[in-house]
C-alpha cells in the first residue's frame, strides 16, 4: 500500500487548507478550551511538546503520550463536527473520491480480520456485530459478505452518512456513541476505525463501547500512536498531528493503559501499519527543509526499494508503526 492510494497528497493538501479556515471560525475563543491530564494513562504530569496552528500539544511523563491541552470543550468539539466545513469537506469530497482504494485496500482486509478474530477468541454465539461510526456503510457491507453475523448494525451520529446506511439495508444507531443505551444495541463484537484520536476523552468513549458489548464480548479498534515511525521522525510536521482532528496520539505503552482502565481485558496491541516510511518519503520530497536524522534520510533516498520493504516490515513486527491496532475483551 502506498500513501497516495489512500490519501493522494493533492485532495489531502486541500482538506487540510479547509481545517485551517474553521480553526479561525470554531475555535478562535480560547476561553472554551480546558485542561485535561493525561487521556490514556490520567496522569498529570505532562510536559510542553509544541505548538501548532494556535494549540498546545503536551507530552505525558508517565506514559509517553502526546495530546492537545488546553483543548476545546466537549460541547465545542461536537458543534465543530456537525458543521464544520472540513468534517463536510471529508465526506463529500474526500472519502468518496477515495472510496475504492480504500474499500479494497483497508475495509475488506478488515472484515477478514474481524472473522478471524472471531474463530480464534470469541466466546459468544456472534450474533451481533456493530461498527461505531459508520459513515458511508462500506465496512458494514464488507463485513456482511463474510457471513458470520446474524446482525450487523452501525453506528454513526451524523443524519447524512445515518441515511447512507440505511439505505445499503443496514439497521443504524443515529447517536454519539456515548448516548447509545444498552436498549438500542447489545453486540458480540464492536469495531471503532480511526475515531479515537478524535473524541475529548478515549477512556470514556471506550467506556461507552463497553456498555453496548455483551459479557465475553470483543472489542477491536484502531488510531494513531506516537510511538509509530513517522509520527517521532516528523513530530510538529506530521499532517497526522493536526489540530482540532486529531487530539490524542496515545502511545504504546499508554494504549495498554487506557485500554486496561476503560473495562476491558487486552488480548493484543499491534502496530500493522504499512506506510510509515511512504509518508516521511513524501513528506521530505514536499518540504526538503524538514530536517530528519540523517539515517532516515540516506534509507528514503535509498534506491534499492527492498531495503525500505524489509524497514517497514521491521516496524511492524516490532511496534514502531504510527498505525496501532488493538483486540479486547469486555472484562
Amino acid at each position: 500500500m502506498k500513501e497516495a492510494e489512500i490519501r493522494p497528497q493533492e485532495l489531502f493538501n486541500r482538506y487540510l487548507e479547509v481545517v485551517r479556515q474553521d480553526i479561525k471560525m470554531f475555535f478562535a475563543d480560547k476561553s472554551q478550551f480546558v485542561d485535561v491530564e493525561c487521556p490514556a494513562c490520567g496522569c498529570n504530569c505532562q510536559e510542553f511538546a509544541f505548538e501548532k496552528l494556535g494549540f498546545q500539544y503536551k507530552i505525558c511523563k508517565e506514559c509517553g503520550s502526546l495530546y492537545l491541552s488546553p483543548r476545546p470543550t466537549s460541547k465545542v468539539i461536537d458543534h465543530y463536527y456537525q458543521e464544520g466545513k472540513a468534517v463536510k469537506f471529508w465526506s463529500s469530497n474526500f472519502y468518496r473520491e477515495t472510496s475504492d482504494a480504500r474499500r479494497k485496500k483497508i475495509y475488506r482486509p478488515r472484515a477478514e480480520l474481524v472473522a478471524d478474530i472471531l474463530r480464534s477468541y470469541s466466546k459468544t454465539n456472534n450474533e451481533v456485530f456493530t461498527d461505531v461510526g459508520a459513515g458511508f456503510g462500506i465496512f458494514l457491507e464488507e463485513v456482511s459478505k463474510q457471513d458470520v453475523f446474524q446482525s450487523v448494525i452501525g453506528v454513526e451520529p451524523a443524519p447524512n452518512m445515518a441515511d447512507i446506511c440505511r439505505s445499503k439495508g443496514f439497521q443504524v444507531v443515529e447517536k454519539p456513541i456515548e448516548a447509545v443505551l444498552t436498549e438500542d444495541v447489545q453486540a458480540n463484537l464492536v469495531t471503532s476505525f480511526e475515531v479515537l484520536e478524535h473524541v475529548f476523552s478515549p477512556c470514556d468513549f471506550l467506556k461507552a463501547i463497553n456498555k453496548i458489548i455483551v459479557e465475553n464480548g470483543l472489542i477491536l479498534f484502531t488510531t494513531l500512536t506516537i510511538s509509530g515511525f513517522d509520527l517521532q521522525v516528523l513530530w510538529e510536521h506530521s499532517k497526522s498531528i493536526y489540530p482540532p482532528h486529531h487530539i490524542n496520539l496515545i502511545s504504546f505503552e499508554g494504549m495498554h493503559r487506557l485500554v486496561e482502565r476503560s473495562g476491558y481485558e487486552v488480548i493484543q496491541i499491534t502496530t500493522p501499519g504499512k506506510i510509515d516510511l511512504d509518508i516521511v518519503v513524501n513528506a521530505v520530497r514536499e518540504d526538503p527543509a524538514i530536517k530528519v536524522p540523517r539515517f532516515v534520510r540516506h534509507l528514503i533516498e535509498k534506491t534499492d526499494t527492498k531495503a525500505q520493504k524489509a524497514f517497514q516490515i521491521f516496524l511492524q513486527e516490532n511496534n514502531l508503526s504510527s498505525h496501532i491496532r488493538c483486540i479486547a475483551r469486555k472484562k
